[in-house]
């Protein structure tokens, strides 16, 4: 039994309002992602372009015509849109208004001038393209979730695939003025193809939309919001789930900090906050844990590393702080750092014990006048590096020990 042409029209423009809805609801919800609108104007365009060209079908009105292939091809250049911004979080704007213009003008213009036969040839050629260049835009953006995103990537590939058959059927039938649309097995594999395709897509993005926000709440809980670090709780997660074998704990307090609210405003001690994490990433290599623990206080966890290596790494942040200048309500100012450094037994890492005696070494680098490392430790090696040379100069820090037993 034939399909019904008509019938299969108004379903894909019932659905595509359906699935414009969701997208609006959706957006709605979490406004920030903005791909949403992108994909709800998308949606709602296409479908009022098939319900406008179902009245071309019926009446062959060259303008009826025009109109609905133009609304569709702008509405899949906003679908287009929609990819890219999901991937990058920019709407192309300017690449969306090419596409729609170009694709647009060059089907409307031989439709109004009666070779429909060439506008509708120049449809599915446009309406493949558009989807392929969608599909592998997607597909750029596979790493965020791999299995999701290539069946995505497939589905518009498929979708695309199914406009050939037309245009192929159209260039060898050669006429290039229709008195009817065609009615043949790739017209109806087409909207058969579009309207169960259409379905997936909503799916999945709707689904890939929703990983993203569990994934965002996820880095909203583990992250200090001031400072972009690992907050407390997750550092200790972090530790639980990642970290295997010793490591070495850098504990760093800002020197004065209540000071510098109290005379320059809380804005600078923000600043000086934001700084200070800044200057943990760019001081750290990929595998160390940053962590704002409270206050002006904040830690850097190293897995594998001895306490030496630790102590200098402590050691360049520190310098690094020294260095920057902030201005706050009474002017420019400078600001310090102390910091304690102890490391873990080889077996693994007990925080809190590791943390106790981090924080000893930190208060004793307060109490000998801050802006300062201390090391708990009674390692030779490290009393070795650290003592004077021959030539009277210090090792590559000058740091204070503090016996641990």
């Amino acid at each position: 039994m034939p399909l019904d042409y008509h019938s299969l029209l108004t379903a894909f423009t019932l659905s595509g309002c359906g699935l414009a809805a969701a997208f609006l609801v959706s957006w709605l919800v979490s406004r920030k992602e903005r791909f949403l609108m992108a994909w709800t104007l998308g949606v709602s365009l296409m479908a009022l372009g098939v319900l406008v060209y179902d009245g071309y079908v019926r009446t062959m009105s060259p303008v009826l015509g025009a109109a609905g292939y133009a609304v569709l091809l702008v509405g899949l250049a906003f679908v287009f849109g929609a990819g890219r911004q999901f991937r990058t979080r920019i709407l192309p704007w300017r690449g969306m208004a090419a596409m729609a213009a170009a694709s647009s003008l060059a089907v409307a213009l031989p439709m109004l001038a009666g070779y429909n036969g060439v506008a509708i040839l120049l449809l599915n050629l446009a309406a493949t393209v558009i989807l392929f260049v969608t599909a592998w835009d997607y597909w750029l953006g596979r790493a965020e979730a791999r299995l999701a995103i290539t069946l995505l990537t497939g589905l518009y590939i498929l979708t695309g695939l199914s406009f050939v058959p037309c245009a192929v059927l159209l260039l060898l039938d050669g006429r290039w003025v229709l008195s009817a649309m065609p009615s043949n097995w790739a017209e109806d594999l087409n909207l058969a193809v579009c309207l169960t395709t259409l379905a997936g897509i909503g799916a999945l993005s709707l689904a890939l939309n929703q990983a993203r926000l569990a994934r965002g709440h996820k880095r909203d809980a583990e992250t200090d919001a001031l400072t972009g670090l690992l907050n407390r709780r997750a550092l200790l997660d972090r530790i639980a789930g990642e970290v295997e074998g010793p490591a070495a704990l850098v504990i760093f307090d800002i020197d004065h900090f209540k000071r510098i609210n109290d005379v320059h405003g809380h804005l600078a001690g923000d600043e000086v906050l934001r700084a200070f994490g800044e200057i943990l990433v760019l001081s750290s290599r990929a595998q160390v844990l940053a962590a704002r623990l409270g206050g002006e206080e904040f830690a850097l966890l190293i897995p594998g590393a001895s306490l030496v290596s630790a102590a200098i790494l402590a050691e360049n942040v520190r310098m690094r702080l020294g260095k920057r200048s902030f201005s706050g309500s009474a002017g420019p100012f400078l600001c310090t750092v102390s910091a304690g450094v102890a490391r873990s037994g080889e077996d693994g890492v007990d925080f809190h014990a590791l943390l106790q005696e981090a924080d000893k070494a930190l208060y004793a680098a307060k109490r000998s006048g801050r802006d300062r490392v201390a090391v708990s430790s009674d390692e030779e090696a490290f009393l070795a590096q650290m003592r004077p040379q021959p030539d009277g100069a210090r090792g590559p820090v000058d740091l204070i020990r503090l016996k641990t037993g």
